[in-house]
């Protein structure tokens, strides 16, 4: 798990500054999530928030940069009854799962930025199998929208509405982006059938396995969005193009080789 502490005085504004916090994470790329709208509260506050006293107290850390990461520990088990939103063949020999929240800005930005790229570089070509999770902590919205795009699934556009959030973010969590009201706007945007889509965002219809998933999550120790587990191994934080291609030829590359044609397969092959 993570959080952040006041950064250091050297990184160029006051200890304790939030603007301090967020320069010195942006310099390394790799801040967890959006400050709080309420930048007067503590990161022990916000971290005591979302995890709990228990958790807060058995957190082991690594001090980076003015920010405090503990890693993923191991990939989230799967969610028992969820359907998991993904693409990509599910033979592929390097599967990504992205851990993730429609609030937060870090996510937006790869979404925006990398993810198109990403996506014709391994997806279309049949080399990674890519999966969604929900890990819809930054508040209420994040939750709405979750379900949302879930909904959206249930008439085949759960990415055209995973894109489609990504691109309606505001810049402070939970200040009206994805009320429900917007978010069926959205839905009309994307052409789907009002009723069923309206009543899926009012009745909340998925918002039991988003909160499965963010709980998950939590437990699997992610603390910050994104968040990414190649072939079960942890990659946190906005990632470039270029770092998720080290990383995916890296699992590639340890992956079991696809089993042999049998002795009688090949030679059936190889026969006139």
């Amino acid at each position: 798990m993570a959080n952040r502490r006041p950064a250091d005085p050297a990184h160029g504004a006051g200890k304790g500054s939030p603007r301090a916090d967020r320069r010195a994470a942006d310099r390394q790329g790799t801040r967890p999530s959006r400050p709080a709208a309420k930048a007067p509260e503590s990161a022990l506050a916000r971290t005591v928030r979302r995890w709990g006293v228990p958790a807060v107290l058995a957190v082991a850390v690594v001090v980076a940069a003015g920010v405090i990461v503990a890693g993923m520990t191991a990939p989230p088990a799967p969610v028992a009854n969820v359907v998991r939103p993904a693409q990509g063949p599910a033979t592929a020999a390097v599967t990504v799962a992205e851990y993730s929240d429609y609030q937060c800005d870090y996510c937006g930005r790869w979404a925006r930025q990398v993810e198109a790229s990403f996506n014709s570089t391994f997806i279309t070509t049949g080399k990674v199998r890519f999966e969604w999770h929900d890990d819809a902590w930054e508040g209420q919205e994040s939750i709405d929208a979750a379900n949302a795009a879930r909904c959206a699934g249930d008439q085949g556009k759960f990415w055209e509405m995973h894109d489609l959030l990504y691109n309606s973010q505001n810049a402070t969590p939970n200040t009206g982006a994805f009320t429900k009201d917007r978010l069926k706007s959205l839905g009309a945007t994307l052409g789907l059938n009002a009723t069923a889509f309206n009543a899926c965002v009012d009745a909340g219809t998925y918002d039991a396995a988003v909160k499965s998933d963010t709980a998950a999550a939590q437990s699997a120790g992610i603390n910050g969005t994104p968040a990414f587990s190649i072939n079960g191994t942890p990659l946190e934080g906005y990632q470039t193009l270029e770092q998720m291609t080290a990383a995916i030829d890296a699992a590639a590359s340890a992956a079991p080789a696809a089993p042999a044609a049998s002795a009688a397969a090949a030679s059936a092959s190889a026969a006139p």
